[in-house]
């Protein structure tokens, strides 16, 4: 019995790791995205709550369901969920990270490799790997975006010279470009089908991509609807200007290549050397290994490893 009610501990404090990791990393990545939008988007581009697209139960599981809908970070979770394109649902995230984190924290208890505060930071990055994974396919599919952006208006500009309206261009341009931008085209084009006007449709595209050069072609196309124009010629435009803007990330990150080497050479480089010093002399190493100061000082070292790539990687990071 005090070993079930050591492990329900466990599970409880891992929750609520998992959940405030949880929280601090979605602020984190909201801030950028929100700076990175206030930067580009214009004033006329207002996020709006409703849509005609219904959202999916946070769990097959009632009580589950219900524990769910009362955390506050929840909404969050379900929009990156929709920004990365999986068929995830928000409790089987949750189960995923609490099940990472609890054999974690088992497995690093057991062994006694790291001290007690070390095991329990170890469980918490390891709950956290489901959102990380989730937002580094979010990030992957919305280069993939970018990418296909400008071939996507010039297919657009072509049809509307063809004599297609808007809302038709737009749905020959989702037949054709394919991969993730035909999907969210296709989502723009569907709510449009089902009454929504053009313009309620076009502001909700940029709160689900909410990336610089979507938000310029819909203020674009919003600012020729009021005011009149060749949409031709401002489609050309547009698609000029991102090509030449992803021409400048690309110099950008060539010229920072050396510094994300650096990073990676320097995280890399201790590892290296104690994979060699254990197959020289395991004995000489493993002294860190047994001692508990010795457990501490590899610890300590190696959160500083950790900060310092993150560091390096934010001072080489570049917003274009």
């Amino acid at each position: 019995m005090p070993e079930l009610a050591f492990y329900g501990l466990i599970f409880a404090l891992i929750f609520g790791v998992a959940a405030s990791a949880s929280a601090v990393a979605w602020s984190v990545i909201e801030r950028r995205g929100r700076a990175v939008s206030t930067k580009a988007a214009p004033k006329n581009i207002r996020s709006i709550g409703d849509s005609l697209l219904r959202s999916e139960a946070l769990s097959t599981l009632s009580g589950y369901n219900v524990l769910l809908s009362q955390l506050s970070f929840v909404p969050k979770l379900k929009v990156l969920l929709q920004q990365a394109s999986v068929d995830w649902s928000v409790g089987r995230v949750i189960a995923m990270m609490l099940l990472c984190g609890v054999l974690v924290l088992n497995f690093a208890l057991r062994t006694d490799l790291v001290p007690g505060i070390g095991a329990v930071l170890l469980a918490a990055v390891a709950a956290a790997a489901p959102l990380v994974y989730l937002v580094r396919l979010r990030d992957k599919r919305y280069r993939e975006i970018e990418e296909q952006l400008p071939e996507g208006l010039d297919y657009l500009s072509r049809a509307v010279v063809a004599g297609n309206s808007l809302p038709m261009s737009m749905e020959l341009m989702a037949d054709e470009v394919g991969g993730s931008l035909s999907i969210e085209v296709r989502k723009t084009v569907d709510e449009y089908n089902l009454g929504s006007p053009m313009e309620q449709v076009l502001r909700s595209l940029p709160d689900r991509l909410p990336m610089i050069d979507v938000q310029f072609f819909v203020s674009a196309v919003l600012t020729q609807s009021r005011t009149g124009g060749n949409l031709h010629d401002l489609l050309d435009t547009l698609s000029e200007t991102i090509r030449e803007r992803a021409s400048l990330k690309g110099q950008v990150r060539a010229l920072t290549a050396n510094g994300r080497l650096t990073a990676i050479i320097l995280t890399a480089l201790p590892l290296l050397i104690a994979g060699i010093m254990f197959l020289v002399n395991s004995n000489y190493l493993m002294v860190l290994v047994t001692n508990p100061l010795g457990k501490v000082l590899i610890f300590c070292a190696i959160c500083a490893q950790v900060a310092a790539y993150f560091v390096i990687n934010k001072i080489v990071d570049i917003e274009v």
